[in-house]
């Protein structure tokens, strides 16, 4: 079991808060952003949570615990998809010429980019499910 004594919870944090505030193209990030594990992020944001006072305070660190689920272990290939997804941009109008050419350019990167997306989506019920056994959870 992990311990506040193990790491520098405020470095943590402040490390994290750094990795958010990171321009980023998309919502999904790479793991790799991240200065400590996303194991010893959680430990630190749950520390917190439990020890905030303010309710303010909390709602942030609540949020941050659930962008957690955003980064992601990518490989090469999972990568190119990102940045791929980043450069088409939002997804156009159904039936636009331009929602079309994007259809052609992700269509290649589709199996890479389903899996992401199924890990982020595991990791965000996982994380929300933890977030209503802390304090102000609901």
């Amino acid at each position: 079991m992990m311990s506040t004594a193990d790491y520098d919870v405020r470095q943590v944090i402040e490390s994290y808060v750094e990795a958010l505030g990171q321009p980023n193209g998309t919502f999904v990030r790479d793991a790799s952003e991240l200065a400590y594990s996303k194991e010893v992020i959680k430990y630190a944001l749950q520390f917190c949570i439990r020890s905030a006072t303010a309710d303010e305070a909390r709602a942030a660190l609540r949020s941050a615990y659930i962008s957690l689920g955003n980064f992601q272990q990518l490989t090469a290939e999972e990568k190119g998809a990102v940045a791929l997804l980043s450069e088409v941009g939002e997804p156009a109008a159904e039936g636009s010429e331009l929602q079309q050419e994007q259809a052609r350019r992700l269509g290649p990167v589709a199996v890479p980019l389903q899996a992401v997306m199924d890990r982020l989506k595991a990791d965000l019920a996982i994380l929300t499910q933890e977030l209503k056994e802390l304090p102000g959870g609901g």
